[in-house]
């Protein structure tokens, strides 16, 4: 009787300390960042000229204080080809944020409507209907090398 009763008061004494050592651990768990990977397949024979819109543009995504960093890669043997673009966020947050400050920051460049419009039918005539996909992703610190 008396080892069910101390089994009892463990079990009832773990039940009542969990919650703190789960909260503990995650506390000391580092967050990942947040990313957001679009991935493109456009026309082999327009990737300069699209390059080259991203590069005029490359100082709006550096002015965006939400977002950490950008990776352009692109495919190094397609005739379709195939580029990804990464976005780094500290937080999930900042990815909504980042698109409003774009936003902002692509309208102080290009104050005209008529340039933006103008700049987005150039840049859709140049991607086609090239095929993209969407994915916002969160990274695991503790599995990253």
């Amino acid at each position: 009787m008396k080892t069910k009763i101390t089994w009892l008061a463990l079990a009832a004494l773990m039940l009542i300390t969990a919650p703190f050592q789960i909260l503990a651990q995650e506390e000391e768990e580092e967050e990942g960042h947040f990313f957001s990977v679009s991935t493109y397949n456009w026309p082999f024979n327009k990737t300069e000229e699209i390059f080259e819109i991203m590069a005029e543009d490359k100082d709006i995504v550096d002015q965006n204080e939400f977002i950490l960093s950008r990776k352009v890669l692109s495919h190094a043997w397609a005739g379709n080809f195939s580029v990804m673009i990464i976005l780094e966020y500290a937080s999930f947050e900042d990815v909504t944020k980042s698109q409003a400050r774009g936003n902002e920051l692509f309208e102080a460049k290009y104050p005209d409507e008529a340039d933006r419009e103008a700049r987005g039918d150039k840049l859709s005539t140049l991607t086609g209907s090239g095929m993209h996909n969407d994915d916002i992703v969160q990274d695991n610190p503790s599995l990253t090398k």
